[in-house]
């Protein structure tokens, strides 16, 4: 996973007990704005601006059966959310065990293999039950996920990854097809919300590091309140939000950071937060260093398209194949199809009709059916882009005393770019601006 990057300036905490409060803007309001926000908040004034009506983290979110629902859902397990975890206890969010056990079916819509959840407490266990285990393509998929298992803990403990994709390693150990195309590829692709094809490139090191924090002990788990609690907390000691701010880019000079907004409006900052994807960051950065720049420029993000419906189509045939999650995995289609059966892992919705989150739809919910539809831009891991977080993060270990704009993002950090790696960027970020233990509780 990766420590935090470095920060720039030589004692940046030392620095700031002698200043005062800066003014700092953070421009974007997903977990890694809001995250970097609250946290530079217990020592500065800050302004955090979003381009949407709404903050990013919850703009998505849909009203149903009385509730709210987040879109995209959110979940996470303690072992590779570590920073998130601890976010959410200096927050005070409840946080609640969920199945997330799933059934594969085919492009026929067959089930060919499932495993489910074993829970006690906050522990989990995945289970394959020898009932799942009747056909000879589930056992093949089911011994060699534990083949996959073995070889990855093994080289990674003996330091033979190196920059290897996941699909090299699989194909130098010969890790059995109807594993890999079954299971391996639906199974990241999901988790990375990308193309089969981007699963391939995902560095070997980094599917181990998510197989090896912890997946097959600790029970995943739900925000109990949802996206907007944890939203309306993050978001509760800033001097200002600004939704809708229309940033257009931000100018560094000598005493501070101008941020020009939509309609000629200026504003004067000490820092600035670019907590955006690279690319944007890259946009709205008017005189980003040469080098810096160019790195930036490295990093990818893949479209994602969710929607919540009430179309049973888009699950197996028959209910008793249902699992909380259904990855319907067609060979011809660029990416997996993922649909979170919500009532099983929402218990707030269990008594309601069921409702469904489609990831990456590959198949249109009926006519009538469709609640929301929700598009998004996901960061891509690569062995380019942890090259580029490489010469970056020794981009930032300069001392830079005078540094004004700061980059947060899910691909910022080293991992899967998800909720934890947004939120260790954002604390990376807070210590660099003189923010000593950003994330106690006390």
């Amino acid at each position: 996973m990766g420590a935090a990057y470095s920060p720039p300036m030589t004692d940046p905490a030392a620095e700031a007990v002698e200043q005062r409060p800066w003014d700092i803007a953070v421009v974007g309001g997903g977990i890694a704005g809001l995250a970097a926000a609250w946290m530079l908040s217990r020592r500065h004034r800050v302004t955090l601006f979003e381009r949407q009506p709404a903050l990013g983290f919850t703009a998505a979110s849909v009203a149903a059966h009385g509730q709210r629902v987040d879109v995209p859902l959110r979940v996470f397990y303690p072992g590779y959310y570590p920073t998130l975890t601890r976010l959410y206890a200096a927050l005070g969010v409840a946080s609640e065990p969920v199945s997330y056990a799933t059934t594969f079916s085919g492009a026929d819509g067959e089930p060919y293999f499932r495993w489910r959840n074993l829970r006690w407490g906050g522990r989990s266990w995945p289970l394959v039950a020898p009932q799942d285990l009747f056909g000879a393509r589930a056992r093949r998929i089911a011994f060699g996920a534990l083949a996959l298992q073995r070889r990855l803990r093994a080289a990674l403990a003996g330091g033979g990854l190196g920059e290897a994709t996941i699909g090299e390693f699989v194909e130098a150990e010969r890790i059995d097809r109807d594993c890999v195309e079954g299971l391996l590829w639906p199974a990241l692709a999901t988790i990375a919300t990308c193309t089969t094809e981007d699963a391939r490139a995902v560095p070997a090191a980094t599917v181990a590091g998510y197989w090896g924090a912890g997946l097959a002990r600790d029970s995943v788990r739900r925000a109990v309140n949802g996206a907007d609690d944890v939203a309306a907390r993050l978001v509760a000691p800033l001097a200002r939000v600004v939704c809708d701010a229309g940033v257009e880019r931000v100018q560094a000079g000598p005493d501070g950071v101008q941020v020009h907004r939509r309609g000629g409006v200026q504003e004067r900052f000490d820092h600035v937060v670019l907590a955006t994807h690279a690319t944007q960051a890259l946009q709205m950065w008017a005189d980003a260093p040469a080098d810096e720049a160019a790195l930036l420029a490295r990093f990818r993000t893949r479209s994602l398209r969710v929607l919540m419906h009430r179309d049973e189509r888009l699950m197996p045939r028959r209910q008793r194949h249902w699992s909380p999650v259904h990855a319907h995995v067609d060979p011809a289609a660029e990416r997996p199809e993922s649909t979170i059966w919500l009532n099983a892992v929402q218990p707030s919705l269990r008594e309601a009709p069921p409702l469904f989150q489609t990831v990456q739809p590959q198949r249109e919910p009926r006519a009538g059916t469709l609640v929301a539809e929700a598009r998004f831009e996901r960061a891509i891991v690569s062995t380019e882009s942890e090259r580029a977080l490489a010469a970056l993060r020794t981009r930032w270990a300069r001392p830079d005393p005078a540094r004004r704009v700061w980059l947060a993002g899910s691909y910022a950090e080293t991992g899967v770019p998800l909720l934890e790696s947004a939120v260790r960027s954002a604390l990376a970020v807070a210590v660099s601006l003189g923010v000593a233990r950003p994330l106690s509780t006390a």
